[in-house]
């Protein structure tokens, strides 16, 4: 994440960001996450999971 998020919170291109190396989802689903809600807190720079996709 590129900043703190709260549950319900929408993902955009302001708040999600693909870095290297990299632990969390692969970038080609980049499209596909934005417009999502996300499903409980995240703090900064934790790796994006599909359980965290509501």
């Amino acid at each position: 994440m590129a900043e703190d998020m709260k549950a319900g919170d929408i993902f955009t291109n302001e708040n999600l960001r693909a870095i290297r190396p990299g632990f969390g989802l692969p970038p080609k689903y980049y499209d596909v996450i934005i417009g999502k809600q996300i499903s409980r807190d995240v703090k900064l720079g934790e790796p994006l999971s599909w359980d965290l996709l509501t």
